[in-house]
Protein backbone atom coordinates (compact mmCIF):
# COMPACT_ATOMS: atom_id res chain seq x y z
CA UNK A 1 0.00 0.00 0.00
CA UNK A 2 2.86 2.23 0.47
CA UNK A 3 3.80 1.94 -2.42
CA UNK A 4 0.88 2.84 -4.09
CA UNK A 5 0.63 6.04 -1.58
CA UNK A 6 4.35 7.31 -3.17
CA UNK A 7 2.63 6.70 -7.19
CA UNK A 8 -0.21 8.81 -6.04
CA UNK A 9 1.74 11.62 -4.38
CA UNK A 10 4.22 12.14 -7.16
CA UNK A 11 1.15 12.30 -9.56
CA UNK A 12 -0.46 14.74 -7.67
CA UNK A 13 3.08 17.03 -7.76
CA UNK A 14 2.28 16.97 -11.59
CA UNK A 15 -1.15 18.21 -11.61
CA UNK A 16 -1.89 21.26 -11.97
CA UNK A 17 -4.13 23.78 -9.65
CA UNK A 18 -7.91 23.27 -11.13
CA UNK A 19 -7.67 19.77 -12.10
CA UNK A 20 -11.15 17.72 -11.74
CA UNK A 21 -10.18 15.20 -9.57
CA UNK A 22 -12.49 11.96 -8.64
CA UNK A 23 -13.49 10.48 -4.78
CA UNK A 24 -13.34 6.85 -4.88
CA UNK A 25 -16.82 5.39 -4.60
CA UNK A 26 -17.68 3.97 -1.31
CA UNK A 27 -15.87 6.80 0.49
CA UNK A 28 -17.28 9.78 1.74
CA UNK A 29 -21.46 8.37 1.14
CA UNK A 30 -22.41 11.58 2.31
CA UNK A 31 -20.78 13.23 -0.84
CA UNK A 32 -23.56 12.87 -3.94
CA UNK A 33 -20.53 14.39 -6.17
CA UNK A 34 -17.39 12.73 -6.44
CA UNK A 35 -16.03 15.02 -8.93
CA UNK A 36 -13.68 18.03 -7.05
CA UNK A 37 -11.29 20.45 -8.49
CA UNK A 38 -7.72 20.54 -7.00
CA UNK A 39 -7.15 23.31 -5.15
CA UNK A 40 -3.42 22.35 -3.18
CA UNK A 41 -1.86 19.95 -1.64
CA UNK A 42 0.08 19.76 1.69
CA UNK A 43 1.82 16.73 2.84
CA UNK A 44 -0.23 13.92 2.48
CA UNK A 45 -3.19 16.05 2.48
CA UNK A 46 -5.45 16.85 -0.83
CA UNK A 47 -7.65 19.78 -0.54
CA UNK A 48 -10.58 19.77 -3.25
CA UNK A 49 -13.63 22.03 -3.53
CA UNK A 50 -16.84 21.93 -4.99
CA UNK A 51 -16.72 22.67 -8.71
CA UNK A 52 -19.69 26.12 -7.32
CA UNK A 53 -16.87 26.71 -4.67
CA UNK A 54 -19.56 26.82 -1.94
CA UNK A 55 -17.56 24.26 0.27
CA UNK A 56 -14.41 22.11 -0.16
CA UNK A 57 -13.24 18.99 1.50
CA UNK A 58 -9.34 17.39 2.47
CA UNK A 59 -8.90 14.49 1.36
CA UNK A 60 -5.77 11.43 1.73
CA UNK A 61 -4.16 11.10 -1.63
CA UNK A 62 -5.54 6.99 -1.87
CA UNK A 63 -9.04 8.31 -1.56
CA UNK A 64 -8.77 9.47 -5.25
CA UNK A 65 -9.95 7.32 -7.66
CA UNK A 66 -6.59 7.71 -10.12
CA UNK A 67 -7.65 5.06 -12.90
CA UNK A 68 -10.15 8.17 -14.06
CA UNK A 69 -7.61 10.82 -14.02
CA UNK A 70 -6.03 12.49 -17.20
Amino acid sequence: MAHIDTIATARLKTLPSGQLLKLKDGLYRWLAERWRILNRIENNLVFLVHKEGAYGVVVKTGDIDWSTCS
